[in-house]
């Protein structure tokens, strides 16, 4: 094995020093985290929020009660203060959130928000020529256009859905208030949206990585650009598409060397694929299929050049990994396993969609969701360290054994003080 493999085999055992419950709440379905760091060191954690129901699950595209919490921890995860319905209660029936925080302070929220109506009303506004109402396969529970009396009668749930909008909200006081609310062209594409948040790049523009949904025929994701902080965003340039592929959900990252790199999640067969652009995001390489097998993905580059990329493992062992590249992405680390112990409840598909904060150099805490030991949805996080160094120095250091990652990891959740909608904050019992 040459010098190069030997390093990049040495990146897969991560020291994890603890797991916590970052917000749980009884009775109600909590999920699918993004977290940001702010300039003033708070953390921001946006995530999706609504009823805890009974077996099937629906995730956000399925539900018009969903709204999008955020909820702040002012020293570094310890404790976390009550959330925060953002950016108001108008503004549900949202897609999953992606949040973060720019040079300038501001924060940046982006969502998709659907349309929704009880199902006689859209279906009365069907029959009076309003075409753009969407049903659900009672099998697949996949949205399409209605286009038959029969597909009212089979639709299995009560209400319907339609398109709304991409949106990106801005913040200029650390996420306590919205001011703006910016509206995204993504034609030719619909129902963009993305679990992960904007992308400052070094010449300061934004770019805003998306994903059309399941309807949505092109199946691609791409990006779009703001030139002016967030106020206005130009045309989608397209990054991934390929016949009998679905692209979805992507994370974008820019490298030390200023290499853009995309990571779409694919859904026909569940490997990551990575895009490239050279020239700031103005042209992309056709997608490559990645070995990892997982979705969808965060990818962020570390304070010592490298790039982390972590990700859900939706099958057994059932919980979050991650890979490192110190090349760009030509060639990406054996698999560091994060957490391998979360329940696989409802075929893997109730966990995962870690996102990733490098809080100090080689200290890092991935947020995702997962059910806990009762049962209940919510959001998780993990402090880890990529190196023995970095965690010596880490407050919850626990050097991570072989056998640890085989056993659940247990959590205290005792019930934060502060917090009387349901927050619970703790330590992993090593």
């Amino acid at each position: 094995m040459g010098g190069r493999a030997l390093r990049l085999a040495a990146m897969t055992e991560p020291v994890v020093s603890s797991t916590i419950i970052v917000y749980r709440e009884p009775h109600a379905y909590s999920s699918h985290p993004s977290i940001t760091r702010l300039r003033n060191g708070d953390w921001l954690v946006a995530f999706s929020h609504s009823t805890q129901r009974a077996f099937p699950i629906l995730h956000p595209p399925n539900d018009p009660q969903f709204v999008n919490l955020v909820i702040r921890s002012r020293d570094e995860g310890l404790s976390w203060e009550q959330p925060k319905v953002a950016p108001g209660y108008d503004w549900y029936g949202v897609e999953t959130p992606g949040i973060s925080s720019s040079s300038t302070g501001e924060v940046l929220l982006n969502q998709w928000r659907f349309k929704w109506a009880p199902l006689e009303t859209a279906k009365k506004r069907w029959v009076s020529g309003d075409n753009t109402w969407f049903i659900a396969d009672r099998d697949t529970r996949i949205w399409r256009l209605a286009r038959s009396e029969q597909d009212w009668a089979s639709h299995p749930l009560p209400y319907a859905r339609g398109d709304d909008g991409a949106y990106v909200h801005i913040s200029t006081d650390d996420g306590s208030t919205w001011d703006r609310t910016i509206a995204i062209d993504i034609a030719p594409y619909q129902g963009a949206f993305s679990p992960k948040g904007v992308v400052e790049l070094r010449n300061g523009d934004l770019l805003l990585a998306l994903g059309s949904h399941d309807h949505d025929p092109l199946s691609a994701t791409f990006v779009v650009r703001s030139r002016d902080r967030g106020r206005s965003w130009e045309q989608p340039v397209e990054v991934a598409r390929a016949d009998g592929r679905v692209f979805s959900e992507p994370s974008l990252v820019e490298t030390a060397s200023g290499r853009l790199l995309l990571m779409s999640r694919e859904e026909t067969s569940g490997h990551l694929h990575q895009s490239t652009s050279h020239d700031g995001g103005a042209t992309w390489t056709p997608p490559r299929r990645l070995p990892m097998w997982g979705y969808p993905a965060h990818v962020i580059s570390l304070v010592d050049g490298r790039v982390l990329m972590a990700y859900g493992h939706r099958r057994h062992p059932f919980g979050i990994r991650a890979v490192l590249t110190d090349d760009d992405g030509e060639t990406w680390s054996p698999e560091i396993v994060i957490r391998d112990d979360v329940p696989g409840t409802y075929r893997g598909l109730n966990l995962g969609y870690p996102s990733v904060i490098e809080y100090l150099p080689g200290r890092l805490f991935a947020v995702y969701y997962g059910e806990d030991r009762e049962g209940v949805t919510c959001v998780q996080g993990t402090y880890f360290a990529l190196d023995p160094a970095a965690a010596s120095t880490a407050d919850h250091a626990v050097t991570r054994r072989p056998e640890r990652s085989r056993r659940a990891i247990a959590v205290d959740e005792r019930v934060h003080p502060t917090s009387p909608l349901g927050v619970r904050a703790g330590l992993a019992v090593p």
